[in-house]
């Protein structure tokens, strides 16, 4: 399958995930919290997954171009992979229910969920996943997904700094997309819509991996 159509394939794929959202919570509250919103469920675990594929994406990327990158862009290339496959193990809490293991005494002490998870730990009076993966972790994404792709097409210092840093950036439609999405899922009347918008971003970030505007045909010294 050609990389545009691997592109359509999973931004439908995330269309699919957003309107089966608002059916299933228009016809069942219960219904929607059981498969859409809950621990394990469907998409949860269809996020984690995505999240992991996207990950994967992003290491054969380096992997392929590893001989056009310097040692830095080749490791950073490698740590965006590992980050996606991280992200992946984070939302099924490293399988931990799926397995069956207890959590250890630390994560019992000092997770908000006494989970196997990082990015629900407290250290002091500092709640990670308020810090890191909140609002902050929210503007970065945004910037990343709408703002970026408009930059990098009119500013040659972006398209540098994204050349440097082997930054897969997303395309124009990739942004309309994540914009449709960002104004659509608040209008979700659903305590766990966040879990649809999780779901819907692992698949984006897989259309923007295996099809983006910027690809690694002459490694970190390609030119726009």
């Amino acid at each position: 399958m050609q990389r545009s159509s691997l592109d359509l394939f999973f931004l439908g794929l995330g269309a699919f995930v957003l309107v089966a959202a608002f059916v299933v919570s228009a016809l069942s509250k219960d219904m929607f919290f059981t498969y859409f919103g809950a621990e394990d469920s469907l998409i949860e675990n269809f996020t984690a997954i995505g999240l992991a594929c996207a990950g994967a994406v992003l290491l054969m990327r380096a992997f392929r171009a590893r001989a056009l990158l310097t040692p830095g862009a080749l490791a950073l290339a490698v740590l965006y992979g590992l980050a996606y496959l991280w992200a992946g193990g984070e939302e099924i809490s490293w399988g931990q229910r799926i397995f069956g293991f207890e959590s250890p005494e630390y994560f019992q002490e000092n997770n908000d969920q006494q989970e196997f998870t990082f990015h629900n730990l407290t250290i002091g009076d500092v709640k990670l996943d308020e810090l890191l993966f909140g609002p902050l972790l929210s503007v970065i994404i945004l910037t990343y997904l709408i703002i970026l792709p408009v930059l990098w097409i009119n500013v040659d210092w972006v398209r540098r700094l994204t050349r440097a840093m082997v930054i897969p950036v997303p395309q124009l439609h990739h942004a309309g997309f994540a914009l449709f999405v960002t104004v659509a899922i608040p209008l979700l009347e659903e305590s766990r819509r966040w879990e649809v918008y999780e779901c819907i971003f692992a698949l984006l970030s897989l259309a923007i991996f295996v099809h983006p505007a910027n690809p690694l045909r002459n490694g970190a010294r390609e030119a726009h």
